[in-house]
């Protein structure tokens, strides 16, 4: 394999990639991680994206005002290097060259704010590095952004530099340690509403797929501890909801039987609901013969279940789980 390419793979965990996705997704025209670029060399970006309309997307803050335009992403664990920098210059280079040869191709002309435009999104940020990138922060954008020189549409944006306002809750996810934490901290303290609805669902699915993922690097493994409180927020809202239909449905009997069923009907309901998502995110379907595993799945202890479900292949669990005639 070509040593830039190793480099860009192992580079990048795969918590960035697949949780920018998720954000990302529900607005894009079009969307794709580890995108491959065309002609010569193969290089690959964190994440190409291609917005549906060239609006900010306010439910996503900062992260929305920055993605208006077709936009390369690439995020870093660490400070970025020289040699990244100029490598991820040359990704801009090759789609911005690509784009003008389809443009003279269908005889259209690109409109300059229309032009791909690139972020790099680093957790730290010396000022002799901003300095020998002549990046400069603008006043319509809050601290921890910078952009170099207009015709070039490259922008920094240093994640521990960020103000600590709703706007960049999305972007600190991204940081690192301590900022990382109480940005998850903060977002288990806000009030539901559809954007924290929204982070909190992508990040448990997320956090259920890397615990399924062998060879985890160090970053994801980092990120999962900063995570697991939130996932476990996750789950109990989860059974709490399915409890309290329950009750409401035991209060509508008015019988003590009823109260008691309907508490245990809600239990019931939550760990399928739980079990389900779990199912759906690792498998992507849940087809006859997986379904047909979730009986005897709910039938073991909640931490068996989860390590059940994280450690087998599907075909091991329909084997090991599945109804036998």
């Amino acid at each position: 394999m070509n040593p830039a390419i190793a480099m860009t793979k192992n580079r990048h965990d795969q918590f960035a990639k697949q949780y920018l996705k998720g954000m990302l997704s529900p607005f894009s025209q079009e969307i794709e991680i580890s995108f491959e670029l065309p002609p010569g060399e193969a290089l690959q970006v964190d994440i190409w994206f291609i917005p549906q309309s060239r609006q900010p997307i306010e439910l996503l803050g900062q992260l929305g005002k920055m993605v208006i335009a077709p936009s390369l992403i690439e995020v870093f664990r660490n400070p970025i290097s020289t040699e990244d920098l100029f490598h991820c210059i040359e990704k801009l280079c090759r789609v911005r060259a690509e784009w003008s040869r389809r443009s003279k191709r269908e005889k259209q002309k690109i409109k300059p704010q229309d032009q791909p435009q690139l972020w790099l999104i680093v957790p730290t940020a010396s000022e002799k590095s901003l300095n020998g990138c002549n990046a400069i922060a603008k006043k319509k954008w809050p601290k921890g952004f910078y952009f170099f020189g207009d015709t070039l549409r490259i922008g920094f944006v240093v994640v521990h530099q960020l103000p600590v306002i709703p706007e960049t809750l999305l972007l600190r996810l991204l940081g690192r340690d301590e900022v990382q934490r109480k940005a998850i901290e903060e977002l288990l303290e806000l009030p539901q509403q559809p954007l924290t609805d929204f982070i909190r669902e992508n990040i448990t699915k997320l956090r259920i797929m890397l615990k399924s993922q062998p060879n985890l690097t160090t970053n994801d493994q980092e990120t999962l501890l900063n995570i697991d409180a939130l996932y476990e927020d996750w789950r109990n809202q989860t059974i709490r909801e399915g409890i309290a239909v329950g009750r409401q449905e035991g209060r509508q009997e008015g019988r003590q039987e009823g109260r008691q069923e309907g508490r245990q009907e809600g239990r019931q309901e939550g760990d399928r609901t739980t079990l389900e998502s779990m199912l759906l995110v690792k498998f992507g379907t849940i087809d006859r013969k997986l379904a047909a595993v979730v009986p005897a799945l709910l039938n073991l202890s909640p931490i068996d279940r989860v390590r059940a479900v994280m450690q087998l292949s599907q075909e091991e669990l329909i084997q090991r789980f599945g109804q036998r005639p």
